[in-house]
């Protein structure tokens, strides 16, 4: 039987990181990102100055927005950002979760304890409302590094049931004979990590790594819809008027940029972002479910 969702979900993610690397150098593609305040167009013979947003054209493929910046562009050009944000995120995540869930594998201690009550309280919240709140503190939401806080906030909402998930993978396995064995030929805590449970957990650490990135691109957006910053300045944008200004340059913080469009039920903007935006979840979980479907037939 062949493996769709490992090849669609391949394919989707050669296309992203051909339009990572290779996108903003396309001749239709605008890496400067410049505005075009207004164009004579010809229409019924004669030339008229329009103004933006201007239509899908041979020019403007998707358009542009309200400063005449090409839709197309903005999303190529803030791909490769996109992208690595959600894989710094992920990889934070199961960087912490994994060896915590490693070290409390034989349920109890005080990791196993702390593992268990930092899992029960994410999930009393959904992650979008536990991020929110812990990126509305003040201590965060003025610091200078906020955009490295706030990689490690998403990264540890969920990372509790990352080390839970870990725990328990790894507490069956030490029930094993083989594992058993190990035990008792005094063989070392290190080894039997990188000797047994690493290289028998690594496939399932690989398809739920790959799952997890599509759930934290659906939490950077949810994030947007609510106007949260993940590097953000507090500046004057007006006579004394201080706003935080986003920083950073993203689908979401373009998604974010035209929430207002959405209560008045105008989506040209929206549905771009959120389109990418679903199609790179679609891709990630795609490829989990593929990887999973291998390793089922190599094991």
């Amino acid at each position: 039987m062949k493996n769709f969702p490992l090849w669609i979900g391949s394919i989707l993610l050669a296309f992203f990181v051909f339009v990572m690397l290779a996108g903003p150098y396309m001749p239709f593609i605008d890496k400067d990102l410049e505005k075009e305040p207004s164009r004579w167009v010809m229409k019924d013979g004669k030339q008229k100055l329009t103004l933006p947003p201007y239509k899908p054209s041979s020019k403007n493929w998707l358009g542009s927005d309200k400063r005449g910046v090409d839709n197309l562009s903005k999303l190529v050009v803030t791909a490769k950002d996109t992208i690595l944000l959600v894989l710094a995120i992920t990889a934070v995540r199961y960087a912490i979760g994994v060896p915590l869930g490693l070290i409390a594998r034989k349920k109890k201690g005080f990791t196993h304890r702390f593992i268990t009550f930092w899992n029960q309280l994410c999930s009393y919240l959904p992650p979008v409302f536990a991020s929110a709140l812990l990126l509305a503190l003040p201590f965060f939401l003025f610091s200078q590094q906020r955009m490295g806080w706030a990689i490690l906030i998403l990264a540890s909402v969920e990372a509790g049931r990352v080390a839970i998930t870990i725990q328990q993978q790894a507490h069956k396995m030490a029930s094993e004979p083989y594992m058993e064995a190990g035990t008792a030929l005094g063989l070392r805590t290190r080894t039997l990590t990188k000797n047994y449970y690493i290289p028998v957990m690594f496939p399932e650490v690989i398809v739920n790594f790959c799952l997890d990135m599509g759930k934290v691109m659906l939490l950077l957006g949810q994030l947007a819809i609510v106007n949260i910053f993940l590097g953000h300045e507090w500046k004057e944008v007006n006579y004394y008027v201080m706003e935080f200004v986003e920083t950073g340059y993203n689908w979401a913080t373009i998604l974010s940029k035209h929430r207002a469009d959405i209560w008045l039920g105008k989506f040209q903007f929206v549905v771009y972002p959120a389109f990418a935006m679903m199609l790179l979840i679609i891709t990630f979980n795609l490829l989990g479910e593929g990887l999973r479907r291998r390793f089922q037939v190599k094991g």
